[in-house]
């Protein structure tokens, strides 16, 4: 009995995740991240295939300290409505924070 309690609490605790825990990735990884989180958060639950690898290897340096980051998007791939748009998403890393911000966000045709 007292090892299903175990099991189901650490299940649990286990769904939860991402809290505290530290983000783990190159930078790269972690910017690529952040800007698709900023792009599923503009597309509003439709289906979308980006290529996160090529986006974080698009990541350079803005003039200002920050990177710049671009890749192919396609919202509602193989739909009539799908789209084919372009990514590009400025983030900025801070000291201290596991994350980066993402500063700028846009689509481009």
């Amino acid at each position: 009995m007292r090892t299903w309690v175990v099991i189901t609490m650490a299940a649990a605790l286990s769904a939860c995740g991402g809290g505290g825990e530290a983000a783990s990735g190159t930078p790269n990884e972690l910017a690529a991240k952040a800007c698709e989180e900023a792009a599923k958060s503009r597309i509003e639950g439709k289906l979308y295939e980006m290529d996160l690898a090529a986006l974080a290897a698009s990541m350079t340096d803005a003039p200002n300290g920050e990177k710049f980051l671009t890749a192919p998007i396609v919202i509602e791939p193989g739909l009539t409505s799908e789209a084919k748009q372009i990514v590009e998403c400025t983030v900025r890393f801070s000291e201290g924070k596991p994350v980066p911000d993402v500063v700028g966000f846009g689509f481009t045709w």
